[in-house]
């Protein structure tokens, strides 16, 4: 645990302090340097003993790495420099220096660009032929050093290519993980907007219902209690099924654990059957035409275009209660129509309440999900039309409206 700790804080305090690495390792070949400067060279060696500037030209070759990691290709230049000065002048090639040498090429191969990396190589190369294959006429040493350099140059690029390549890697996924976290957010929006949508359909229609059937309770609770009392237990049935629509749709939103939402509820073309015999028990005339043979619709259509139906019966309610209405649904082998229409007979609206043209938006992006087509406007007598297509396809029977 403390060898663990000391060494985490001297990596800490190397990657705030770049020069201390570097320092340390001068610090160590300045040491052996000397040494090396103290052995002098046999008489017969042909080599000269180091002067004053020998002995600057010997630690210009070890200094530089102080810098070798702001500024590798600087600091192998310098070395290079004082090398060849030193062995031009006849002094014994230094191994420390040799060491020095090899580290600055590995910092420039395996951290500077491509060209940094090709410079120092043929820098390198040029000066082992200067010194070893000119000045010292050592052919043997200047092809062991070749390999030796050439190894070491090659080890750096590789190191510095699969950094770069791990470095890209990380991009890309960091990239991606952007691009995944955006898809989600979206689909987030698109979801809530969804729900919005649905929360808009249900409760428009069921309060509004719910609005009327008070109502109407009221005006005939003192001639017949019996009549209000049918509207009230109207009432509790439509809120239980608002209920139980607005639990569906917000099931998604609860904790996987929870007990999952009863799907039994779901709205469905299936059931427009029920909902229009909701609207009569209201006083309010409706009547339902079915041509074709009921298709089996996707669940996204099937639930779309009965809000659609649903929609629409909300803003007669709503503008125009007590008109005529009349709602239309058509199969064929390629499309699903809806057209729900009512008269200018209706006088009766509800106070204070004006339209907010959501519901009619809403039901343009439904239609218009599925390339469908949408319309509404006035018609001739007074009264409003709504129209909606929706492609389907082939078609297969699922039986009568309910």
């Amino acid at each position: 645990m403390k060898t663990s700790s000391i060494w985490d804080r001297f990596r800490d305090l190397d990657s705030r302090h770049p020069y201390v690495t570097p320092g340390l390792i001068t610090l160590f070949f300045l040491f052996f340097l000397d040494l090396d400067l103290n052995i002098k060279p046999e008489p017969d060696s042909g080599f000269e003993q180091e002067g004053v500037l020998g002995l600057i030209l010997a630690v210009a070759q070890v200094v530089p790495l102080v810098f070798v990691r702001r500024a590798p290709l600087a600091a192998l230049t310098v070395i290079f420099v004082a090398f060849i000065a030193h062995s031009a002048l006849g002094h014994t090639v230094l191994w420390v220096a040799q060491f020095s040498t090899l580290i600055g090429l590995y910092q420039v191969t395996s951290s500077r660009s491509d060209r940094q990396s090709l410079i120092s190589g043929v820098m390198t190369f040029g000066v082992i032929v200067v010194v070893f294959g000119i000045i010292r006429e050592d052919v043997d040493s200047a092809i062991a050093l070749v390999l030796l350099f050439a190894a070491v140059w090659v080890i750096g690029n590789i190191v510095r290519s699969r950094r770069d390549r791990l470095e890209i890697a990380e991009l890309t996924v960091a990239e991606l993980s952007d691009e995944q976290e955006r898809a989600a957010r979206e689909a987030v929006s698109d979801e809530r907007a969804r729900i919005a949508r649905e929360l808009h359909d249900v409760l428009g229609h069921m309060l509004n219902l719910v609005v009327i059937q008070a109502g109407a309770a009221q005006r005939v609770f003192k001639k017949s209690p019996e009549m209000a009392l049918d509207n009230l237990k109207s009432i509790e049935s439509t809120s239980r099924q608002a209920l139980s629509d607005v639990d569906r749709m917000l099931g998604i939103l609860r904790n996987p654990d929870d007990t999952a939402p009863s799907l039994e509820a779901r709205p469905s073309m299936s059931r427009l059957g029920s909902l229009v015999d909701e609207l009569r028990t209201t006083d309010q005339p409706v009547d339902l035409v079915v041509l074709g043979t009921p298709a089996m619709l996707s669940p996204s259509i099937d639930l779309s275009a009965y809000r659609v139906v649903q929609e629409a019966l909300t803003n007669v309610m709503t503008h125009a209660a007590g008109a005529k209405i009349k709602v239309g649904v058509e199969y064929t082998k390629e499309l699903l129509t809806v057209t729900i229409a009512n008269d200018g007979s209706g006088v009766e609206k509800l106070d204070g309440r004006t339209g907010g043209g959501r519901g009619i938006i809403g039901m343009r992006e439904r239609t218009a999900l599925f390339g469908g087509e949408f319309e509404a406007g006035r018609t001739d007598d007074g009264g409003w039309l709504v129209h909606a297509t929706f492609p389907i396809g082939p078609i297969g029977s699922i039986g009568g409206l309910k």
